[in-house]
């Protein structure tokens, strides 16, 4: 727990925080941010304590790439200063736009009942 994120933890547990993230893009440039924002999660997971998981969902008119990111806390979120890696990314290609940004504490999860 940290001043700048009083809720990261709930009885002495880290709680879990989602950032998602949606980019509309030229259809012939989705292939090549996915690859990169891949290459950015792998990059990140090895350097950043508290990373858990990361997926890029593409539309399926390829018009759309979304990003989902799971940390341990806002505060490793935060320490991996994923928004600026992200913004720094998205800069270096041309004709994107962002659509939504949302951080979001993880609240439940439902498994498949076998």
């Amino acid at each position: 727990m940290t001043e700048q994120f009083p809720n990261d933890e709930i009885n002495g547990k880290p709680r879990v925080v989602v950032h998602i993230f949606s980019a509309a893009l030229d259809p012939n440039k989705s292939a090549e941010l996915a690859s990169r924002l891949t290459d950015l999660m792998r990059e990140v997971s090895v350097k950043h304590e508290g990373f858990l998981e990361g997926r890029v969902f593409e539309g399926d008119d390829g018009k759309s790439v979304t990003v989902t990111t799971s940390w341990k806390s806002r505060h490793f979120w935060a320490n991996a200063v994923w928004d600026e890696r992200v913004a720094l990314l998205l800069a270096s290609l041309q004709g994107y736009e962002v659509l939504d940004v949302m951080c979001y504490e993880q609240a439940r999860i439902v498994p498949h009942d076998v």
